[in-house]
């Protein structure tokens, strides 16, 4: 190597991170021929004593799911049966390792892949390099990349080498070295001897130091240009000159060997193919490889024969005219068995025109390869089949296809692509009409949630039958997040005019919007009966395998209140999401579960669920429903006294609510931040926030209750001393609330009237009314909030017996939520009265962060490190981790006394 010393440093620190069990990941950046492949190669030789995996990129084969993790696990694959099922069975089937015809899920795989990983560590270090990161699948990329972000104290170091980081989106997070040209005196050493100092300068600024460029330009020099009598070659091959160059080199080579080289360019994924194709027309290939492996195009791997470098095969490829590649693709098509599927796509590449018969072979091909490969794969060949297709409705049916295809792999450009297309086509309605449901579900998701509505309502105007009423369902939920209540019940009325409700999927959809309807305009009795009847369906075996039914129940529960039973018949539901790692719908159900679990008391599972959550849609680039989960990781953060993760934890979620344009309607957002702001005693940002959204709405709150804010602003206003204001918004919020309110909202106005009362005794009756609400709501945090601010009250007018039972009541019920800063006021309030508090178990003065938590709840459930790894999709060293800070924090001694600490939430934990 020459002039990389810094590299090679960072290189050498990557590997000795691995070989002290820290597992870290660097990507290097870099043009075409700069020497990123040159030290990925360095890297494996420096990396003594590891287990080396590598896998690279291949342009062609970006949309065969997969194909690059095949290549980087295949020498691992002995380590499968120490991964546990089904993350086993689904690694084994997507990489064909298996015969099990099972679907493929992505999110299921990426877990398996760190999994192994993990396995492989065990016996050795293990260095992972991926060349060509841009053009690897986005399946094996996907995958790759989680395990790199999730493995913390394993021995396994991940080397990847990319053109641009702009190029590999998923792997923006990475630490980036950028590979720079060669100094001037670094790339003079690669300039052969005999060349003029005079040349060399001039050769070595024509290449901006490019490596690949110096040692090609300066081989290539002939006698007098070394000496500086002839002009140098213009243009030298330098940056994207280097394209130029190798097709003059091509130019050299005999026919033969041409379409040898051809053959292979079209079918990396087959060399045989390519050989046999070869063999057929024109004889033994032997001569033709030896000719271009002679000449350097050509090199010998443990494959067989590959291209030297991805610029020669594109450079095949160029020089080819359309004539050829469509032949060189129908020898391949011909030299490949019947039923191999990617005879399929070389048939279709050597046709001109349509082919109904080819185009239907692909569709049958996506079909397979949804299942095998993944959603990327079979939206590529759908949209290959829609270009084959004679009848221009259907060929549009199969782009609307594709681009569903495309969404369901995350692919947001080619998404907008595809729907673009059927939308400019003559399509049928009801085409036009799912490709614009696609788009808008597409905005909901990883854009803007205007925009979707915008989408939703188009298409909810072509669509019929089961397509409208899922459309008009979406439809009604992107204006809530916009605060359209009107728009909600108008997308309701039409679900009830069009669905058919013997069907139980479209029942289940048109009682839930209903439902929500109804509740928001205050017909309670309607709502809560058609929300009642949704828990039924959702729960029901027609509806088992439909994923939409059990985040329905829990948002249908969020209304309703009725948490509990939603809770208990949701939780196999979810648990099932859980076993099979799909990822993707786990990310906004433990979301939901969170926000049950702290509505139940249970803010261990809930910070747990929403850590969880908000760690898995950042690492997986998932959007939806996210800022719900990281507004209560920022909650549960605050409510333990963890301020800098809950600061962070709210930044983070107002860019995601700013992603989707909701921010000015996210009272929840508000309600949060200034819960935060209280738990930091910064009750002026209280009073701000809370101001700001009377200002902006009215004050509402985050199910839409009319004046929301007020408990929170009541009492900060307390906490100031602004005691008129105090009690002017209290006699709004009072008036405000119908006597048929939720239990809990009537337990807030009991509360902030036991604040702003002037007599004792006026406080001891609403205290009593607070209290009886708070019996029916359950909900033991404000149940615990409003003893302790009663207690504060009467400790303060000296009743300090009667305080002493609140805030001793109030201070258990905060230790047994384990919310640290709360039960630390509490028992701060309690001393001032001269009373101690008591102390049961281990002292938890220090809190457990959210995947402390998480590692905590499931040992308590009798699970190996093992068994907790592999359903956090962490690996067991960081799960190790994470048990030994618990036990050093909370003072256990033994797993025993860790599942009696927290045998009421582990009773509820995710299995």
């Amino acid at each position: 190597m020459v002039g990389r010393d810094e590299e090679l440093t960072r290189i050498r620190a990557l590997l000795a991170d691995a070989r002290a069990g820290r597992s870290a990941a660097l990507l290097l950046e870099g043009a075409a021929g700069i020497g990123k492949t040159t030290l990925l190669d360095s890297a494996r030789s420096l990396a003594t004593g590891f287990t080396c995996l590598s896998a690279t990129g291949v342009e062609s084969e970006s949309v065969l799911a997969h194909a690059g993790l095949l290549e980087l696990l295949n020498p691992v694959r002995e380590r499968l049966p120490d991964i546990g099922d089904p993350q086993a069975a689904a690694l084994g089937s997507a990489l064909g390792w298996s015969t099990a015809d099972m679907p493929v899920d992505r999110f299921l795989v990426a877990a398996a892949t760190l999994s192994i990983l993990a396995a492989a560590a065990d016996t050795a270090p293990v260095l992972v390099v991926v060349d060509d990161l841009q053009w690897l699948d986005h399946e094996s990329a996907a995958a790759i990349l989680f395990a790199a972000r999730r493995l913390g104290p394993d021995p396994v170091a991940f080397l990847f080498a990319a053109r641009t980081v702009s190029a590999t989106g998923a792997a923006r997070d990475l630490p980036v070295l950028r590979i720079p040209g060669l100094t001037d005196s670094a790339a003079s050493r690669l300039v052969p001897p005999g060349v003029s100092a005079d040349v060399v300068d001039r050769v070595v600024t024509a290449t901006h130091g490019n490596p690949l460029a110096l040692l090609e330009a300066s081989s290539r020099l002939s006698a007098g240009q070394r000496v500086g009598a002839v002009p140098l070659p213009d243009p030298l091959p330098v940056g994207d000159r280097l394209q130029t160059y190798y097709e003059s080199v091509l130019s050299g080579l005999s026919a033969d060997a041409r379409w040898l080289l051809l053959l292979l360019a079209v079918a990396p994924e087959s060399p045989a193919a390519a050989t046999s194709a070869f063999e057929r027309e024109r004889g033994d290939a032997a001569g033709a490889l030896d000719e271009a492996s002679e000449l350097g195009v050509l090199v010998a791997d443990g494959r067989g024969f590959g291209f030297r470098h991805p610029l020669l095969r594109a450079a095949v490829l160029r020089l080819a005219t359309p004539a050829q590649r469509r032949r060189s693709h129908r020898a391949i098509a011909d030299a490949l068995p019947p039923g191999v599927p990617t005879r399929a796509r070389h048939q279709a590449e050597a046709t001109v025109g349509a082919d109904d018969r080819i185009a239907d072979e692909l569709t049958r091909t996506a079909d397979t390869d949804r299942l095998r490969l993944g959603f990327a794969a079979a939206s590529a060949a759908l949209e290959r089949a829609a270009l084959l297709t004679q009848a221009p409705e259907r060929a549009t049916e199969r782009l609307a296809a594709a681009a569903e295809d495309a969404f369901l792999a995350g692919d947001v450009t080619r998404t907008r692509d595809l729907v673009a297309r059927v939308s400019e086509s003559s399509a049928p309605r009801e085409v036009r009409g799912r490709a614009l449901f696609v788009l808008g579900m597409l905005e909901q998701y990883a854009g803007s949630v205007p925009r979707s509505v915008e989408h939703l309502a188009a298409a909810a105007d072509l669509l019929e039958g089961v397509q409208l009423v899922r459309a008009l369902t979406e439809l009604a939920m992107a204006r809530f997040r916009l605060n359209e209540l009107d728009g909600i019940a108008e997308a309701a009325a039409r679900i009830d005019g069009v669905a058919d409700l013997a069907d139980p999927e479209q029942r289940l959809l048109a009682r839930f919007t209903s439902g929500v309807a109804a509740m928001l305009r205050g017909d309670l009795e309607t709502g809560l009966a058609w929300l009642t009847e949704v828990r039924v369906l959702a729960v029901s075996g027609e509806l088992e395998d439909d994923p939409r039914a059990p985040l329905l129940l829990a948002l249908a529960a969020g209304f309703s209140g009725d948490v509990e039973d939603a809770m208990a018949a949701g939780a196999a539901r979810i648990d099932d999401i859980r076993r099979r790692g799909a990822l993707g719908l786990l990310v906004p159900a433990l979301g939901i579960r969170a926000a049950g679990r702290a509505w139940l008391g249970d803010h261990a599972g809930a910070f747990a669920d929403a850590g969880e959550a908000a760690e898995l849609a950042e690492q997986i680039g998932y959007a939806a429903d996210a800022s719900v989960a990281v507004e209560m990781l920022a909650w549960q953060s605050a409510a333990r006294g963890l301020h800098d993760d809950a600061a962070a934890a709210l930044a983070r979620a107002r860019v995601l609510t700013d992603l989707a344009g909701t921010t000015r309607f996210a009272a929840h957002q508000a309600l949060t931040a200034a819960f935060c702001a209280l738990c930091r005693d910064d009750l002026a940002q209280v009073v701000a926030l809370l101001e700001g959204r009377i200002d902006a709405d009215g004050g509402i709150g985050a199910r839409g209750e009319p004046l929301g804010v007020a408990p929170l602003l009541v009492e900060a206003y307390v906490g100031l001393g602004r005691a008129d204001d105090a009690a002017t918004l209290t006699k709004r919020y009072a008036a405000s609330t119908l006597s048929s309110a939720p239990a809990l909202t009537t337990a807030l106005v009991a509360r902030c009237l036991c604040l702003t009362a002037v007599e004792d005794s006026a406080a001891r009756s609403a205290l009593e009314n607070a209290l009886d609400a708070h019996e029916a709501a359950g909900d033991p945090f404000e149940t615990a909030r409003t003893r302790l601010l009663y207690g504060a009250r009467t400790r303060r007018a000296g009743h300090r017996v009667v305080a002493r039972e609140h805030l001793r009541a109030a201070h258990e019920a905060f230790v047994s939520m384990d919310l640290t800063l709360w039960a630390r006021r509490a028992a701060d309030e309690l001393a001032a009265t001269g009373a101690t508090a008591r102390r049961r178990g281990p002292v938890a003065d220090e809190p457990l962060t959210s995947q402390e938590t998480r590692v905590a709840l499931l040992v308590a459930q009798g699970m190996s490190n093992r068994e907790v790894a592999a359903a956090l999709f962490l690996s067991p060293k960081t799960v190790e981790r994470h048990l030994g800070s618990v036990f050093r924090k909370r003072g256990f001694r033994s797993r025993t006394q860790l599942a009696h600490a927290y045998a009421r939430a582990a009773d509820s934990a995710p299995a």
